[in-house]
């Protein structure tokens, strides 16, 4: 065989290696990302349903234009030119996010801003059966506190972890947050423990809060009394309890000089003189 037809050969094979690998179908595995988009604008390079397709996507707000600043009225979700979700309310601003998590599923998070950062209808939507479908309600905190806001979602694996703000009737204002995966075609949550990133102590840059009046100290979350906390104690707060219908709240603490465990938080807005600590001071 001469050297010319042999390297004919030789390429004809190299050829024919790669048209079977183009040709065999490879699943490609999604990165899990978290992308910020705008009100009023047409987005084309997205999948946003997980077909693996692109969409065409576009989030248009019903706006009074006051030259300085916008209100809107409302927005309406469009998807491949179909409306699929509208809603109406008083809003300064959105957040929007495309979700991905790695196992591919694509979620859309629209938090619209009103004032004092309130986050009314705030929500993650999947699409499912032609539609947005609500999976998790970024709002409903109503029963910790008041005020409650959204400052970012971002996205780790297959979790997704929103940073919320309350101005919490036990605390007043704190900042925390909580990881949420996709199970069953819901979004729930994690954990029921979640660290406190901030508060108004952590603002001022002390580390321990005052006992307004006595507390009892429990071993665990709806436990057994371990020692009372009277008038006036110190005691560090790191973490809070949270459960998954965020309709309660404790907070774990440690008495200085004293034992560490659970205090209960509350529920409603308490009256003069009978908030838990020193420190606290309401807003709005």
């Amino acid at each position: 065989m001469s050297s010319r037809k042999y390297v004919k050969k030789m390429i004809l094979g190299v050829v024919l290696v790669l048209a079977v690998l183009f040709a065999v179908p490879r699943s490609v595995e999604a990165k899990a990302s978290a992308k910020k988009l705008k009100v009023d604008k047409t987005y084309t390079q997205y999948d946003m349903t997980g077909d693996k397709k692109k969409d065409t996507f576009r989030v248009s707000g019903d706006a009074i234009d006051y030259g300085t600043y916008k209100e809107y009225k409302g927005y309406t979700v469009y998807l491949n030119g179909k409306k699929v979700l509208s809603d109406t309310g008083y809003i300064l601003d959105f957040i929007i996010y495309r979700l991905e998590l790695k196992n591919g599923n694509v979620f859309v998070a629209i938090v619209p801003e009103s004032n004092n950062g309130d986050v009314f209808g705030a929500a993650i939507y999947k699409y499912t059966g032609g539609k947005l479908k609500k999976l998790l309600d970024l709002y409903n905190m109503e029963k910790i506190g008041y005020h409650n806001n959204v400052s970012k979602i971002s996205v780790s694996g297959n979790t997704i972890r929103v940073k919320h703000g309350v101005m919490s009737f036990a605390l007043a204002s704190i900042g925390f947050s909580l990881d949420y995966q996709y199970k069953g075609g819901k979004l729930v949550q994690k954990s029921t423990q979640t660290k406190l990133t901030e508060s108004i102590v952590k603002l001022q840059k002390k580390t321990y809060w005052t006992a307004k009046r006595s507390m009892t100290l429990l071993n665990k979350v709806g436990g057994k009394k371990i020692a009372a906390i009277t008038k006036g104690k110190k005691v560090k707060i790191d973490r809070i309890y949270l459960n998954a219908k965020h309709t309660q709240i404790y907070l774990h603490v440690k008495v200085k000089g004293g034992k560490s465990g659970w205090v209960k938080g509350l529920t409603k807005y308490p009256a003069y003189g009978k908030e838990l600590f020193e420190e606290v001071m309401y807003a709005g």
